[in-house]
């Protein structure tokens, strides 16, 4: 596995804190960064490893190795490699070629290589829902306000953050990080896809 923990004066490293793997996740550019959020919350995946042990494919008679972006691994027991690339630089030729022949291999490692750009990985209002709640991450235990948004939410069902505050009487931003806490911990839920979380999200309970 290639060592990002190592500074570099031509590179700049990003850090991204994954409660799901357990550790800080190194990681070469802002759109591998910003696809962490994606595989982070992702219920299906797992666990994601980023620059994963490299590989050889062999091009134009030469063989060359090469380490991809992630190695996720999915609840069902499936493997996908990623690759992060801007999308104005998947056409070139050279790049479509060598991106075939590391598929080939991939796939006889028992997992397909993925392309993925930053139109899938630059989507709102997903990709802001995804930092704010990462916001949140490091809030472990539940307080007692947290135990009775709990119950308000399991009395009345679908409800708006702003309803919340008023039933409990608390400042909207308090409520706000009460709540996120809980939907980046899985006790409730949201429409991450759709819902701007800066605005008047509807929350709910996960049964």
């Amino acid at each position: 596995m290639r060592n990002l923990r190592k500074p570099s004066p031509n590179k700049n490293i990003f850090k991204f804190a994954s409660a799901k793997v357990g550790e800080t996740i190194m990681c070469e550019s802002s759109l591998e960064f910003d696809a962490y959020f994606h595989l982070e919350y992702n219920e299906s995946i797992k666990i994601f490893i980023s620059q994963p042990e490299k590989f050889y494919y062999d091009f134009d008679g030469v063989r060359a190795f090469y380490t991809p972006d992630a190695l996720i691994y999915y609840n069902d027991g499936t493997m996908k490699y990623h690759e992060y690339k801007p999308y104005s630089k998947i056409f070139d030729p050279i790049f479509r070629s060598q991106f075939a022949a590391k598929k080939v291999v991939a796939q006889s490692l028992g997992a397909d290589l993925i392309l993925v750009t930053e139109r899938q990985i630059r989507v709102n209002p997903i990709l802001n829902n995804l930092k704010i709640l990462h916001r949140y991450s490091g809030i472990y235990d539940l307080n007692t306000i947290q135990i009775e948004l709990l119950k308000l939410i399991k009395r009345t069902g679908k409800i708006n953050v702003s309803d919340v505050a008023i039933k409990l009487s608390l400042p909207l931003a308090e409520a706000r990080s009460y709540l996120y806490s809980l939907i980046h911990k899985g006790l409730i839920k949201t429409n991450l896809n759709h819902d701007d979380l800066t605005c008047n999200p509807s929350v709910w309970c996960i049964e």
